[in-house]
């Protein structure tokens, strides 16, 4: 049997763009956040991905995705250009997630952010570091690259 008429959505618009897609069933509002917020840095709203970021860690400051949260937060500096908040947050998600995944991708971000800055002798040792202690990371691989390069 199929529903009348008037109970189906109208159909979009010649030329309309799709809305964002549906939350996953049974995603949690945790989730939809962060997901949020990644979907504002994917799409070049740095601004407002610091800011979804910084407030899903204020609003789940449990969640185990907070570090993840902290690290896009520095990316989206280092994408503005603001090496050393860049910097400034990647060390903190460093000293209060030591043991996150994120970690190695933090410090290739400390130490290109650096480079930009023109520090490079800081670089080389923040590379050099990452390298030692994370030697089987894509981060280290790459790090390894930058070392080689320059």
């Amino acid at each position: 049997m199929t529903p009348p008429a008037d109970a189906l959505p109208p159909p979009p618009a010649a030329g309309a763009r799709p809305g964002p897609a549906p939350a996953p069933v049974g995603a949690t509002d945790e989730q939809r956040a962060y997901d949020g917020a990644l979907d504002l840095f994917k799409s070049g709203n740095y601004g407002g991905a610091i800011g979804a970021f910084a407030a899903f860690s204020k609003a789940y400051p449990r969640s185990p995705l907070v570090p993840s949260a902290q690290y896009w937060i520095g990316n989206a500096y280092f994408a503005q250009r603001n090496f050393r908040s860049a910097i400034a947050t990647q060390r903190q998600l460093v000293a209060t997630y030591p043991d996150s995944q994120k970690v190695p991708d933090a410090l290739l971000n400390i130490g290109t952010s650096q480079f930009e800055l023109g520090d490079a002798a800081g670089a080389k040792r923040t590379l050099e570091d990452l390298v030692r202690k994370y030697p089987q990371t894509d981060a280290a691989a790459k790090a390894r690259q930058r070392l080689t390069a320059r």
